[in-house]
């Protein structure tokens, strides 16, 4: 009996681990997909490409002790699907954030994140690029989301000292993999999800507004 229960626990363990593992590949799928669509993206349509679908926000402004901050928003977007025999269809059907990335500097340190969101607003995935307070060395953070739970955190980082306009992505090991968050990068991954929140209101708030 004893040995069927812990056969049972292991069967379930394994199965819960290949779940997950079957969602992070769902979700890098759908990353790939998403990138590949906007590579095509292009403004000189109908010339190259495909129509560009997105909303772009830049930010300019002085800033006390690191002087000026640039920031570059893109909010990609899709068409909610309808029934053309609906009594509220619409030729102009509303819109649901994809992808978004941005770009920013303080003083000379530069960032870059990327967020990734399902058809319903829920978080997928978030990748951030970041730099040590001092310069010294690049992290690279990937969360893969179910919902509100956390599938996985990876961490990596470049060698201390290495010239950040000249990395690689073959530069940069692991640090950490895991389904916890440890307490040295909690911080920035909170900063992030909530940031996640914000910027899907932001794009909702934008998307009713130049309607």
């Amino acid at each position: 009996m004893r040995k069927t229960i812990i056969m049972t626990l292991l069967l379930v363990g394994c199965l819960q681990v290949a779940l997950a593992q079957n969602s992070i590949e769902r979700i890098r799928k759908d990353y790939q997909e998403t990138k590949q669509v906007i590579a095509e993206m292009c403004e000189t349509y109908p010339y190259e490409g495909m129509p560009p679908a997105f909303y772009h926000l830049r930010v300019l402004m002085n800033l006390p002790a690191t002087g000026l901050h640039e920031e570059n928003i893109r909010m990609y977007f899709g068409e909610m699907e309808q029934d053309e025999e609906a009594e509220d269809y619409t030729p102009y059907p509303p819109h649901y954030l994809k992808f978004l990335t941005t770009k920013y500097n303080y003083a000379a340190r530069q960032f870059y994140e990327e967020y990734l969101y399902d058809k319903n607003g829920q978080l997928m995935f978030i990748y951030a690029r970041t730099p040590d307070i001092d310069m010294s060395r690049l992290h690279e953070l990937r969360l893969y989301f179910d919902g509100q739970k956390l599938l996985r955190l990876n961490v990596k980082a470049t060698p201390e000292g290495m010239d950040a306009e000249k990395v690689k992505a073959a530069d940069f090991k692991d640090i950490y993999t895991g389904a916890t968050i440890p307490e040295a990068y909690q911080q920035s991954c909170e900063q992030y999800q909530a940031k996640a929140k914000q910027f899907l209101s932001m794009f909702k708030s934008i998307d009713n507004t130049v309607y």
